[in-house]
């Protein structure tokens, strides 16, 4: 057995026409975002000064530079674009990638006048959808024996999305070793999130995986496909 058989037609479920209002985003449901590779060789924009600009606190021109010993400890700040001395411009690839919201915003509310800190960011978290196979080309990016593997929940940062007409392509998997903060209003969203019990088994599968809480309907059920 796999987990798609046992969910079948209810592994997704149509929202209702309010599923574009930030007030109704919720667990599990399917997003379009622009989504970043973490880096694992650091790189950044380092600014060239103007000419016949004094101060070098502007720039319009950048070169692309490994990080240097003096990384986020630069001399100067730049006026525009701003940069403050311990900051950098780092070099990030990015994508438009679906994401599956994890955790909607939650506003403080709190009314920080006078202070310059920022109380609400207006930041949620989301976990990345990557396809299993190229939606493009057709060409398959992993191991039938890995797919597998996944379809019978072996892996608890690992959670199976099949292929269905207007939400995937092709069949997905979310990694819940894959989440990032977003700001919320560059959040695209579907008019579709994880079925209700679906839902129910990823929010514990993400509690088992970083506290290890058992046994629940995630255990069970995982403990079902595995051996089914």
């Amino acid at each position: 057995m796999f987990i798609d058989e046992w969910f079948e037609s209810d592994y997704f479920q149509t929202l209702p026409l309010s599923f574009r209002s930030p007030a109704s985003f919720r667990f599990g449901q399917i997003f379009l975002t622009h989504a970043y590779y973490p880096h694992e060789n650091l790189e950044l924009w380092r600014p060239i000064p103007e000419p016949g600009e004094p101060t070098k606190t502007v720039a319009s021109k950048f070169q692309l530079i490994a990080a240097p010993r003096d990384a986020f400890q630069r001399g100067l700040p730049l006026h525009a674009p701003k940069l403050e001395t311990n900051e950098e411009f780092i070099a990030l690839r990015a994508k438009l990638r679906p994401v599956i919201l994890i955790q909607p915003e939650s506003p403080i509310g709190f009314d920080n006048r006078g202070y310059p800190g920022r109380v609400d960011r207006h930041r949620c978290l989301v976990a990345q959808v990557f396809g299993l196979t190229d939606a493009k080309t057709g060409r398959v990016e992993f191991s039938s024996v890995f797919v597998e593997r996944i379809r019978k929940m072996e892996y608890p940062q690992l959670f199976f999305l099949p292929k269905q007409p207007g939400v995937f392509q092709v069949d997905s998997v979310l990694r819940l070793d894959e989440l990032q903060s977003v700001f919320t209003p560059h959040l695209d969203p579907y008019q579709f999130a994880l079925g209700d019990e679906a839902a129910d088994i990823l929010k514990l599968q993400f509690q088992f995986l970083w506290t290890g809480f058992g046994p629940s309907k995630y255990t069970e059920l995982r403990e079902l496909v595995l051996n089914g």
